[in-house]
């Protein structure tokens, strides 16, 4: 008899967890979609969104003629808040929602610069076919937050001290996971954190270096 009760209870738990997370999700999908449109409204001709199944979508975004960079790819996905046992795992994995966006200049960027937060641990292992070097960061608290690699040392310093770029980045320091300016597929790559208050300040920092390249 405990037995069959036990099993009806756990049943139960994991309807009840299915429910309330996929509703959850819904109600998250919904919001930053709507972040998304508000945040570049005033920037693009099109936004237009399909969905990845229940966790996640990709937006696209067709940049008006005076912006510096003809568009912008967005993918959102959110962790699967319907499965029970995501909920004790990530106490371990520490699995949050992400947003990964590509990001395409109008002209080609002449140098590679990529930007990762300065755990402490050691660094990812770099994707290949990046030819980037090292390099030290003078601004103590760009130092404290970030690691920074480029293929061109001088050109990397002028924008890492350009003071608009500066403050986008700092804003960021909480959420960003890789920033990448690619010279050889020309385009921005980054990848953050997804929250309603770091999708702003993501797509605001791209925006921005797509304008100093």
């Amino acid at each position: 008899m405990y037995e069959f009760e036990a099993i009806v209870i756990l049943a139960a738990t994991f309807i009840i967890v299915y429910i309330i997370g996929a509703f959850r999700n819904r109600k998250l999908l919904v919001k930053y979609s709507r972040l998304i449109k508000s945040q570049v409204q005033s920037m693009s001709e099109y936004t237009g969104f399909r969905p990845l199944g229940s966790n996640g979508f990709r937006a696209l975004i067709n940049m008006n003629k005076e912006q510096p960079l003809s568009k912008i790819e967005i993918a959102v996905s959110l962790v699967d808040r319907e499965n029970v046992m995501h909920y004790p795992l990530s106490l371990l994995t520490k699995e949050h929602d992400k947003v990964t966006m590509w990001v395409f200049p109008k002209v080609r960027p002449k140098f590679s610069l990529e930007i990762t937060p300065n755990t402490g641990n050691p660094p990812q292992k770099r994707p290949a076919g990046l030819n980037l070097t090292d390099m030290p960061i003078d601004r103590q608290d760009l130092k404290e937050a970030f690691l920074v690699a480029s293929s061109n040392k001088r050109k990397a310093e002028e924008t890492i001290n350009d003071g608009e770029i500066t403050s986008k980045l700092l804003r960021t320091r909480d959420f960003l996971s890789f920033f990448l300016i690619d010279e050889g597929s020309s385009r921005i790559f980054l990848t953050g954190k997804l929250t309603e208050e770091s999708l702003g300040p993501l797509i605001d920092l791209a925006v921005t270096y797509s304008g100093k390249i």
